[in-house]
């Protein structure tokens, strides 16, 4: 054993003293925070706890909640300070900082009006000089929607079509039909999509084809809150009802309309009925959201598809015998497509479909030419704001058909086309030729024509040549004076 000199022991003892009070004490805590989700409904308020360990002050520390970037934090305090600067709009006016116990290391994020986008996980990061540690925390968001209603189509030779809906749900919820028994009965199809706010709405299509199946359950189940609700739809009842017994009449054919005019989609109810007192929607592919809901003799704006709000008008002068019309101002070529109106009354309905063709025709077809290195001439035909997508074709002096070498189609932001198509012209037989552009439903075109004269053709074909010969002729006389 070595002993050492008083002075040096003393001196390794005052180092290592030193060496503690000096050394940042910044990377001995850890930050904690619930170990299981945190579960709020929508428009709850929510609580997010986290805290320093071991317990310590964080009065002069950096704190900030955050979604996915740390630089984009919900709220951040440093020294006490709120930094709104950094903090992300969607929570502006919706959040709090609770600090009453920031002298132990314990903060809490209050989230006011709970939104089904708060959804997810956060990070609780707290900051020392260059030194930082954080953890995360699940909110788990969940709300109970609208009880189910089951809607049954008039019944068909040999099958009835029901479907279920509702509103209001998150997250997305489970749908499941049941008969009499509790036995599962296999849904057709099923349509669930996010409304504005981020709910779910849903609609799922059962057919029976047992025409001995007298009761029908249909159950929505949230798979957060372990919840649900059910409808039950008595069939033989519904058989029953006055719209069982109507059929509702659209257009035998297509709605021919140009982009620009108004729209008119008249339906009926044969034999004639009063409809006052039934919901009639217009609909495309599915009951909700709707192109126009008219319930209570009123329109129900809430369930409007956004590309409709402000351009329609129902006229329903003649709604006591069962004729509505909806009108839809200015036809856009996103309009296009097939429709339904249905006629619905104490839970059944009836529908006709509608085939809408919103037509455009574009401008005249402009011609330009561009000579290419080999002598050849290569035409472009271009127009715009065409719909649907037309059709494009080359003809030479006889009419006959040339075909090109591209053509090319692309829709602008109001869904209407602009066309190219290329040709190549290699020789004077091709000299005379005509670009057509044509609407297929309307069958109406327009043309443009290109003439190209022989001398031209002549001059076009030669110019390459006698260009090489210049060049050829230059490069010997600058060859023969280095000689």
């Amino acid at each position: 054993m070595v002993d050492l000199p008083g002075h040096s022991l003393s001196g390794v003892i005052a180092s290592f003293l030193f060496i503690l009070l000096t050394m940042k004490q910044s990377d001995d805590f850890r930050v904690i925070g619930p170990a299981y989700p945190i579960l709020a409904r929508v428009g709850e308020d929510a609580l997010l706890t986290c805290q320093l360990f071991p317990k310590r002050t964080a009065m002069h520390m950096k704190v900030k909640w955050y979604r996915t970037e740390p630089d984009m934090p919900a709220i951040a305090h440093w020294d006490g300070v709120e930094m709104t600067e950094m903090q992300v709009e969607e929570y502006r006016d919706r959040i709090e900082w609770i600090d009453d116990s920031i002298a132990d290391g314990n903060v809490t994020l209050k989230i006011h009006n709970i939104q089904p986008s708060d959804n997810g996980q956060y990070w609780c990061q707290f900051q020392e000089g260059n030194y930082h540690k954080e953890t995360s925390l699940l909110l788990k968001v969940a709300n109970m929607g609208s009880a189910p209603k089951i809607h049954m189509e008039g019944p068909r030779e040999g099958e009835v079509q029901l479907v279920c809906t509702a509103k209001g749900w998150f997250p997305e919820p489970q749908v499941y039909w049941e008969d009499i028994t509790g036995e599962r009965l296999l849904t057709v199809s099923e349509h669930h999509i996010q409304d504005e706010e981020g709910l779910f709405y849903v609609e799922d299509t059962l057919v029976i084809r047992n025409v001995s199946v007298e009761t029908v359950s249909c159950f929505i189940h949230n798979p957060v809150l372990t919840e649900g609700k059910g409808a039950v739809i008595a069939l033989p009842e519904k058989f029953q009802t006055e719209l069982a017994f109507l059929k509702v009449i659209g257009p035998s054919q297509p709605i021919l309309v140009r982009v620009g005019e108004d729209i008119q989609l008249t339906c009926y109810l044969f034999p004639k009925a009063n409809a006052q007192s039934m919901e009639v929607r217009w609909v495309q592919a599915h009951h909700y959201p709707a192109v126009y809901v008219y319930t209570n003799g009123d329109h129900v704006a809430g369930e409007q598809m956004v590309d409709y709000r402000g351009r329609t008008a129902l006229v329903s002068d003649a709604i006591h015998e069962g004729r509505l019309t909806l009108q839809i101002r200015n036809a856009r070529a996103s309009d296009d497509g097939q429709y339904q109106c249905l006629f619905e009354k104490d839970g059944v309905y009836q529908k006709a479909s509608l085939d809408l063709k919103v037509v455009a025709v574009g401008s005249s077809p402009r011609i330009t030419m561009e000579m290419l290195t080999d002598g050849e001439i290569q035409l472009m035909c271009t127009s715009n704001g065409w719909f649907p997508q037309p059709q494009m074709q080359w003809r030479d002096i006889e009419g006959k058909a040339i075909p090109s070498i591209s053509e090319i189609l692309h829709s602008d932001s109001h869904g209407l086309f602009h066309v190219e198509t290329s040709l190549l012209i290699t020789n004077s037989s091709m000299a005379n030729v005509t670009c057509s552009i044509s609407n297929l439903p309307l069958g109406e075109e327009k043309k443009a024509a290109f003439i190209l004269s022989e001398s031209r053709m002549a001059f076009s074909w030669t110019i390459l040549p006698v260009l090489g010969l210049l060049f050829a002729m230059v490069i010997g006389l600058i060859r023969r004076k280095n000689w």
